[in-house]
This record gives structure tokens, C-alpha cells and sequence, in this order.
């Protein structure tokens, strides 16, 4: 192989057969440009590394030609004669960020033909007339909304083998982490079957974290590496935990059910848990806890539907060290209650203000006088595409003097007035995300099956791949996942 990854075509071919470069393929798939606006073929730095061919199907004769670029995957039918060249696109290109390969070895599978997987000047497979048992698939799955799965066969294992060497040493050139991102596991195989995670919070500077599950609230220390999680509180299908620390006031959502829980510290600065939980609200969907004008909240939704009843509890007393005050279960006082005629599915704290998020889109309460106004300004064009798309609205993020919407689809900015600002600024997500996570200038979309992290300044695009993955809590100053 020559030093750019692309080996010279035999001599006994030369004349019949292009010369495959980066020059060729340009000229080539430039009638094609609908398919190829990814590509970017013409940026500066831009490398074919590799081009090879792999069947297209065990019975199917016809075989696919794959070029590997430093940025991107690209499935081809090649052809050529002594007076024409032509490429096809077989499939739509695969960012490298976006990939995820997998490879297996099927046995007793009849083939007629065997070759091998030769590296491009242009790479052509050999004819041989042996019958193979074996074949040597590889899956490429494009992740995101738009993606696809497709499965092509290497003519042995040795060509399998190195098509996926070279195909991960580019992946891992161009999936560089940025420094913000730094994963810590926590635990492993520990939270299985009913043990399964549902939520999670940290706590005691970090130090510690709890975690809902199916059946029960466990603890882990984080200091202590190899010590297993400990069940501190048997407790049936939680979904939702979290605590105001500031109170050692542990809030737990079980079976629609929200209760409080005091944390009391020991002086072996370890915490215990109260055994008897308060019941706050029957029938509640959500909670959420905040900050609201200096005061530490707690908004408890109950939503159906066709409508929404939201109660506000404040914190109003705290525990002493070693000791809860009467129980530590009248921290929490009702201060407001309010309703709203449509389905809500989360709420956001403002500085001054709350947000609650319905499939109508935001709306923003003052809770001093209840007033209410939607968040967006409808008269304004540039906003246009978010309220008619009808996307699902996910979360709403201060920043400075804006706010960070964040939907299913994309994410852009507003001011205070609910106009677009930023108008050059819009975050189109590769996948779906479900959740989100702000460490500025980087914002972390969750979905299924993979992290999309971006940079809001510069625009950088890191994708984390992973299997199964949820968020389960986003704190000031780290992110707590978890994949199963």
C-alpha cells in the first residue's frame, strides 16, 4: 500500500480501469449532488483512505464498492469501461461519528465464489471456483433519525479483519472527546433485572449517590471503589428521586405517589435515612425542585390529558446534624396551587418565574400572581418553523440573557421578549434526543442509543455511541447515566 492507504492497480489492468482517487470521485458524483451534500468532498485536508469491494448479499453476485474517507463512509456500485466511467450511490453516506460496526462469522453458509478484499487502486475481488462453508459479514449502522443498517460480506476473514482495523483507526481519529467529557464509571452489573436504575442523585458534595429502583433506594460512596451499593430504604417502582440538600430532605416518586424523606448525618459523616416517609401528593406525574426569588421549591404536577393541577411547596426549616426537626417532615409548606386546562409534561425554573411545558409549547407563571404568558412570540417569523413543526418541546435552559429551547428535533435561542436570537444559531440533532444536559459552551442530547454533544460557540459535534443509554441526573457539575 502506497503511503495515502490506496494500493496501484495491476498492470494487467491499468488500462482498462480508472484510476481511483479523491479527483475521480469528485468529478464522478458531481451529477449526484442530492445524495453527496454531506460529503464535503471539496474542504481542504480531505482524504480517500481506502476503497474495496464486499458482496452485496451470500446469493447475490453483484458486489458493492466501499470508500472509506477520513470523515465519512460512502456505498457505491463502481463501473467502468475503455470509453465511460460510472459510480452510483448504493447508500446514503455514513458520518464516521454516526457509525457503529459490528462483525460475525457465519458457518455452513454455501457460496460459490471466494476471493479476497483487495485495497484500492482499484481493488477488485478475485474469482476462485473453491466453495466455501463460511462467510464474513459486517453490519454498518448508521445511528440517528435518519439511519439505516446494512449488512455486506468480506470474501474472508482476513479482509474482514482489516477493513474493520482501518475503518476503527479512522473512527478513532476523528472521535477526539472534548475535555469536558470525561466519564467515571460508578458501577457495574450491580443494577440488574429488579434492581434495574430508574433515577439517580448525587449527593454530599458528589461523594455520594442514590439510586431509585423497582424495588428499593440504594446508596453508594463514591470514595469507597469497591464497596457495593447498599439498599438503605425498601420502597417499591420509583421513578423519580432527588434531594434539597441544603435541608437533607430526600423527595422520592413511587407509583404516583410523592414523599418525603428527612437524610439525617451521623457523626461518622455518613448519612441514614428516615424510615417513615411523608406522603406529599396521591396521583402525581412529576416533580421538580428549584430555585425560585431565593427560595428553595418544590413544583408537584399532576397532569392528565386534558388538564394539570401544579401544587408548590417551600422549604421552610432545616435539620440539625444528627437530628431531624419534628421528623423533618414539616420542611415542606404548600404555597401555591394552580391549574392549567392541557397535559403538562415538565417544569423548568427561571430566575423569577417557572416554565411549564405542555404540547401547546411553554408557558411562563409568575407565582406571585399566577399570571400566565405563553413564552414564545408568535408574531415572530424567524420561530416560524418551531411552531408548526409541532416538535416536542424537552427542556429550557437560562443562559445570561436568553434562553436555550431545547425540542426533539433542534435547539435555538430566544430573548426575554421571545424573539429569535442568535438567528445564525440553530442545533439540528443527528438523533432524538430525550433529555438534556448544559455545561456551557457544550449542551449533551441524550437518546437511545447514543450522546450527542455540541459545542454552541464553535459549532464542534462530538457523538459518544452507546447502548440503552438514559440520563438519570444533571447537576452543576456532572452528568449521571447509565446503559444497560
Amino acid at each position: 500500500m502506497n503511503q495515502d492507504g490506496i494500493q496501484k492497480p495491476n498492470d494487467e489492468t491499468m488500462e482498462s480501469r480508472p484510476t481511483v482517487n479523491l479527483e475521480t470521485i469528485r468529478e464522478l458524483l458531481q451529477s449526484q449532488t442530492t445524495e453527496i451534500a454531506d460529503l464535503k468532498l471539496d474542504e481542504d485536508g480531505r482524504e480517500l483512505l481506502f476503497a474495496g469491494e464486499l458482496k452485496a448479499s451470500l446469493t447475490d453476485t453483484s458486489k458493492i464498492t466501499l470508500l472509506l474517507f477520513d470523515h465519512a463512509i460512502l456505498f457505491t456500485n463502481f463501473s467502468w469501461n475503455q470509453s465511460s466511467k460510472k459510480i452510483e450511490i448504493y447508500r446514503r453516506p455514513i458520518p464516521l461519528e454516526l457509525l457503529f460496526l459490528s462483525k460475525t462469522k457465519q458457518e455452513d453458509v454455501h457460496t460459490s465464489r471466494r476471493g479476497r478484499f483487495s485495497f484500492l487502486g482499484f481493488m477488485k475481488a478475485s474469482n476462485a471456483n473453491t466453495v466455501s462453508k463460511e462467510a464474513w459479514p459486517i453490519t454498518f449502522c448508521h445511528l440517528g433519525k435518519t439511519g439505516y443498517e446494512l449488512t455486506l460480506y468480506a470474501f474472508c476473514e482476513a479482509d474482514q479483519e482489516k477493513l474493520m482495523d482501518l475503518i476503527g483507526a479512522a473512527h478513532e481519529r476523528l472521535r477526539v472527546p472534548p475535555e469536558i467529557f470525561n466519564p467515571n464509571i460508578i458501577s457495574i452489573n450491580f443494577f440488574a433485572d429488579s434492581r434495574k436504575i430508574n433515577c439517580a442523585v448525587p449527593f454530599d458534595h458528589g461523594r455520594k449517590t442514590l439510586y431509585g429502583t423497582d424495588n428499593g433506594i440504594y446508596l453508594s460512596n463514591r470514595e469507597k471503589r469497591d464497596a457495593v451499593p447498599e439498599k438503605v430504604l425498601d420502597v417499591q417502582k420509583i421513578t423519580q428521586i432527588d434531594i434539597l440538600e441544603k435541608f437533607n430532605l430526600l423527595l422520592i416518586l413511587s407509583n404516583n405517589i410523592l414523599r418525603s424523606c428527612p437524610l439525617v448525618e451521623l457523626q461518622t459523616n455518613d448519612f441514614s435515612i428516615v424510615q417513615n416517609p411523608k406522603t406529599l401528593q396521591k396521583k402525581c406525574t412529576i416533580f421538580k425542585i428549584g430555585v425560585y426569588i431565593g427560595k428553595h421549591i418544590v413544583a408537584c404536577v399532576k397532569s392528565g390529558l386534558l388538564s394539570t393541577t401544579i401544587k408548590v411547596f417551600e422549604a421552610s426549616q432545616t435539620t440539625t446534624s444528627g437530628e431531624p426537626i419534628d421528623d423533618g417532615h414539616n420542611n415542606l409548606e404548600l404555597s401555591k396551587e394552580f391549574y392549567f386546562p392541557k397535559e403538562t409534561f415538565s417544569v423548568h425554573f427561571l430566575k423569577s418565574k417557572i416554565c411549564v411545558a405542555s404540547h401547546q409549547g411553554f408557558e411562563v407563571v409568575s407565582l406571585e400572581t399566577l399570571e400566565t404568558q405563553i413564552l414564545l412570540d408568535e408574531t415572530d417569523a424567524d420561530i416560524e418553523f418551531a411552531i408548526k413543526n409541532g416538535p416536542r418541546l424537552i427542556d429550557i435552559q437560562r443562559i445570561d440573557e436568553e434562553f436555550l429551547l431545547n425540542y426533539t428535533e433542534f435547539s435555538f435561542f430566544v430573548d426575554r421578549d421571545g424573539k429569535r436570537s442568535r438567528p445564525q444559531l440553530r442545533l439540528d440533532w443527528n438523533g432524538s434526543p430525550q433529555s438534556f444536559a448544559l455545561n456551557y459552551p457544550w449542551i449533551f442530547a441524550f437518546e437511545s442509543k447514543f450522546i450527542e454533544l455540541r459545542n454552541i460557540e464553535t459549532g464542534a459535534i462530538h457523538i459518544e455511541p452507546h447502548k440503552n443509554v438514559r440520563m438519570l441526573h444533571c447537576g452543576s457539575h456532572e452528568v449521571c447515566k447509565t446503559s444497560f
